[in-house]
Parts: C-alpha cells; structure tokens; sequence
C-alpha cells in the first residue's frame, strides 16, 4: 500500500481511483509518475481516457507492455512507459520537444521518488526555443528534400489516374508538411486536439497555404475527388518550400528546385 502521506507523492491523493493505481504501477523500475492529457488540464470529459507518464529505470522487457490501454474503475486508462533518460533528451530534440516540454509544462506529478521528476519539469519550465531553432530549420530543410519522392508518387498516380497511390502520397505529403511547419516555427502542442487548429492559425486561416491544405485533406467546400486531393497536395508542397526557401542548403538545392520544376511542367503549379 502507498501511504497518504508519503513524501514521494506531490499530487494530494484524496480519490481512492488514484490511490489504486499508483498501487497497480508503482514497481521498483518506476522512477516517476504523472497524469498528462485532459485530466491533468482539468478538461476531462466523460469519454476522456486518463493518461498515466510512467517513467522508468528499465522498459519493460515485452515492448507491448510499454503503451496499452487498460479499463480500470471503468475508466478508459492509457499507461505509456517511458525511460528517464529518454525524455530528458526530448529537451533537446527540436521534433520531439514541441510535444514533449508541454506535456511536462502541464504534467501532474504522483509519485517522485528521488526528486528527479520535479527536476525535470523545471527544466521544461526553464525551456527556451531559441536553442534548437537551428536544428529546426534543419529539419524543414530535410523534410523539403525528403517529400520530394511523395511529390513523385502524386505526379505518378495523377498521370495513371490511379487513386489509390495519389491519396495515400497526399496523406503522407500533408501529414509530413504539417509537421515540419510545427516544428521549423516551435509550436508548443500543448495537446493534439489543437495540433491542426495551431498549425493553420500559425500559417493563417485564410492564407492559400491553409487552403490547399484542406483541400488535400479532404476538407473542401464540397468534398474533394482523389484528383482535386493530389493536386491540392502539390501545391502545399510549392507553398512550403516558398516558407522555406531560406533554409535549404545548397546540397538539397537541386532537388527540391527540380521537384518544384516537375509540378510546374505536369500543370498543378
């Protein structure tokens, strides 16, 4: 049993349902836990899912157990087993960072044995982008070069007329694009209910870039064919290499120029 007023425990532990988890998690492995999502927001609704960070000394040796799901007090229970270590290198990790220093920003800690947790979530409250803006704009770079080979398979299923090749590029394409303005610009997902609504108000609702991305996804006035969805898609890619046309390096020049030449030429410019 944990008692009530073991030290190691930050977040007052007056719900019994808290209480019995802790009991179901702790383990000598378990350096820290903490509630994120909805109810550590104090957002829950009644089909929220609680969201337990367990972070740990040592994974689990069976790689399923490290994310599952669990109904607990028919509670829908999310359980994500994550290395200390691991997550303090989030920090650092410009891809990894814009989810992971709110999540800590915003986590409730339970259970702190050795004062490392707190230690930690200071360290994201203390968080300044500036340190890894470069490493950013060297992602959006990479992601520009890297989705050139979508924008192929898009020219290819358009000119097939093959449906299946040109969505799945397009979902691949836009899902990439989104990313890489998230990152290249820091937006701090504070949850993924926002992810896109950030993204769009960063760009602007209104810009032609928010545009062609809902038409590519799909969320067009009057729905969108595969055809109107690929095209849609090729031109996100034009938009964002005009948002970073400053940060390609010279080495990846040529292919993203080449790639923007293609859509021109295939008429979807």
């Amino acid at each position: 049993m944990l008692p009530r007023n073991d030290k190691n425990l930050l977040m007052t532990l007056t719900d019994p349902f808290l209480q019995s988890a802790l009991e179901k998690i702790d383990s000598p492995d378990v350096i820290g836990v903490g509630i994120v999502g909805s109810y550590a927001r104090g957002q829950e609704s009644k089909y929220s899912d609680v969201d337990f960070d367990i972070f740990v000394s040592r994974l689990p040796e069976n790689p399923y157990d490290r994310y599952t799901l669990r109904y607990w007090d028919n509670k829908l229970i999310s359980l994500k087993y994550t290395l200390f270590d691991d997550e303090r290198s989030a920090l650092t990790n410009p891809r990894r960072a814009i989810w992971a220093v709110p999540g800590l920003r915003g986590m409730k800690i339970l259970l702190d044995k050795n004062g490392s947790m707190s230690a930690l979530q200071q360290a994201a409250q203390e968080f300044n982008w500036s340190t890894l803006q470069p490493l950013a704009d060297e992602f959006a770079a990479e992601e520009m070069m890297g989705n050139a080979e979508e924008v192929h398979k898009i020219l290819s299923g358009l000119a097939r007329e093959h449906e299946s090749t040109v969505l799945y590029a397009s979902w691949g394409l836009v899902k990439n694009m989104l990313e890489t303005v998230a990152v290249q610009r820091g937006l701090m997902i504070v949850s993924e209910n926002r992810y896109f609504d950030l993204i769009q108000d960063s760009v602007g609702r209104d810009s032609e870039w928010t545009r062609a991305f809902r038409t590519a996804w799909g969320l067009g006035p009057n729905g969108s064919g595969y055809q109107q969805r690929g095209a849609a898609a090729l031109t996100l890619y034009r938009l964002s290499a005009e948002l970073f046309r400053g940060l390609v390096p010279d080495k990846h020049r040529e292919v993203v120029n080449r790639t923007l030449q293609l859509i021109e030429e295939a008429g979807y410019s």
